[in-house]
Parts: structure tokens; C-alpha cells; sequence
């Protein structure tokens, strides 16, 4: 394969053409709303080996440094520079390209950036919100083997519209721990893994999946209860849950704040939030899929 070849993706509603291949995403037309490149960022200091990671951050440019990865400079909400570590795979590079420099490049747009999944129901998007090890991508797994398409994983970007909120379909790619992966009837070991250190897996779930934006129905914070049930949350109650889990809550802080705030006010109080509890437990998955879906079932409240 030639240097200097060029991709062409979409994503997010997005043409991406990137000089990194980038093959979880969907191809494109060759469409150019934003960049991904190769660059030196020799002026952007990395943390020592072993610290994690290092972050500057500005209304219009954002720059992570990971220690034994590489550099990442976000800008503008239209180009993401990576300056890799030697010798770090691709895969793993990927991972940080579409993950904080992703969504950072989305939320540089104006768009409401969750750490949820997302999955269309009957023509609409329903999302799931939780902190990590709540089962969002199992969740949504679970629907998906029932016949429902995945929109995203782990990052979901709504956009307004003037019908209301939609969400944009990222790409059509699960992580799921093995024991997820068996619970929707895929062999762990038939999976590649998300990162060479780690048991997880990715699983392609490209059946269903939707190009096109599809309107909010409703979110689903996932909690823990001795009984399935679902709780309606307060517009305040749903701001909170809307606020902390914004896709780089911490990182972001203090940048564009007061816009972010007005984009997740404007969500909780146009579309529904509860609270989903259930037990933790694989044994219950398909119930819980089932539960939903009858849930959803139920006039808008």
C-alpha cells in the first residue's frame, strides 16, 4: 500500500478522509468535513511511561498525549493530527483516534457528546447511559441480537434539529467482555480483541445499521435493583445524569461550558430519561432486552 494513500470514511453524520486506515468506520464518497493525518507535535510534551495521559485544552483546539501511544491535536472541530509513539500498533493507535479524539472533534462542533449507546428501535434511537462495567454495549448487544440495529458505542452525538433531537450514526461496532459476547450467542474467541492487553472484543454488528440520523426517543441510565423496573427521572434529574455523562466531563471542563449546559438542559426537558434497574447478571440479558421493548411499547410519557 502506497504512503501517502488516503481514505475516504463517514461517520457521525461525517466524511472523514484520513491517511490512517480506519477500518471500523463505514467508506465514504470522498467527502472532506473533516481530516485525520499524520503530524509532528514535537512542541507538545508526552507524560512519563506509565502516567496515562497529559491534555491541554482550549475552546478551539484540544491535545492529548498518551504515554507509550502518542500526541493527539484536535482542532476546530475538523482535523485530528496524530503524532503516534514508535513502534505503537495500529490498532491500538485507533482506539484513541476514535475514541477522546473522536468525540472531542464532535463536541468541537456543537454537537451534545454522551458516553452512552445507542441503538434504533421501530425507526427511532434509544439510548443507554452508565458509568463503565454498567452493561451499556451489553445492552445493546442484546437488543441487536434480537433484531434491533446498533447507531453507536460509547460515544453517541445528538444533534437538534427542528423536529427535535437525533441522534447521528456513529459506526456499527460493539466491545463486549467474552462472557457478553457468549450471552448473544458469539464465540469470544472468533473475536478480535479491542487492545492486545485486554479480554475484550470487538464485535461488527453491521446488520441494521442506519446511515441516517435517527430522532431520540428516549435515554435509559442503567442502575442496579433487586427488580426490573424503569423510573421516570425529573427534567432535573435528567440534567444531572445528562451533565455526567457527557463524554469527557473531567477532561472538558470549564471549555464552552455554558453551551454544553444549554445543549443538555434542551434535552432534558424535550425527551424522556429513566432510570432502568435490573440485577447485574448475563442470566437476565435477554429479559432485560425484552423488558425494554415493551417498555418502549408503552404510550410517551
Amino acid at each position: 500500500m502506497k504512503k501517502n494513500h488516503v481514505f475516504s470514511y463517514i461517520a457521525y453524520g461525517l466524511g472523514i478522509r484520513s491517511s490512517l486506515a480506519l477500518p471500523e468506520l463505514e467508506a465514504g464518497d470522498g467527502t472532506a468535513d473533516a481530516v485525520v493525518r499524520r503530524g509532528r507535535l514535537a512542541s507538545w510534551p508526552a507524560p512519563a511511561s506509565g502516567l496515562g495521559m497529559s491534555a491541554h485544552v482550549t475552546a478551539a483546539l484540544a491535545c492529548f498525549s498518551w504515554a507509550d501511544v502518542g500526541t493527539v491535536l484536535v482542532r476546530d472541530g475538523a482535523r485530528i493530527i496524530v503524532d503516534a509513539a514508535p513502534r505503537v500498533a495500529e490498532s491500538i493507535l485507533r482506539l484513541y483516534v476514535l475514541g477522546p479524539a473522536l468525540a472531542t472533534l464532535l463536541r468541537q462542533r456543537g454537537l451534545l457528546v454522551l458516553h452512552a449507546s445507542a441503538v434504533s428501535v421501530g425507526g427511532e434511537a434509544i439510548a443507554f447511559l452508565g458509568g463503565p462495567g454498567w452493561g451499556k454495549s451489553t445492552t445493546a448487544a442484546a437488543l441487536h441480537a434480537r433484531g434491533h440495529g446498533v447507531l453507536a458505542d460509547d460515544i453517541v452525538a445528538v444533534a437538534p434539529t427542528a423536529g427535535g433531537p437525533v441522534v447521528l450514526p456513529g459506526f456499527p461496532r460493539l466491545k463486549l467482555w467474552p462472557d457478553a459476547s457468549r450471552a448473544i450467542g458469539e464465540a469470544p474467541e472468533r473475536l478480535p480483541r479491542v487492545h492486545p492487553s485486554l479480554e475484550k472484543r470487538e464485535f461488527r454488528a453491521t446488520r441494521g445499521f442506519s446511515r441516517e440520523p435517527l430522532p431520540l426517543r428516549c435515554l435509559y441510565v442503567l442502575g442496579e435493583g433487586d427488580e426490573m423496573e424503569t423510573e421516570p427521572l425529573t427534567r432535573q434529574q435528567a440534567l444531572v445524569e445528562l451533565l455526567r455523562h457527557s463524554y469527557g466531563a473531567r477532561v472538558l471542563h470549564g471549555v464552552k461550558t455554558d453551551s454544553h449546559f444549554r445543549r443538555s438542559a434542551s434535552l432534558a426537558s424535550c425527551v424522556p430519561v429513566s432510570r432502568l434497574r435490573n440485577r447485574r447478571s448475563l442470566a437476565t440479558l435477554t429479559d432485560v432486552a425484552r423488558f425494554i421493548e415493551e417498555d418502549l411499547a408503552q404510550p410517551v410519557r
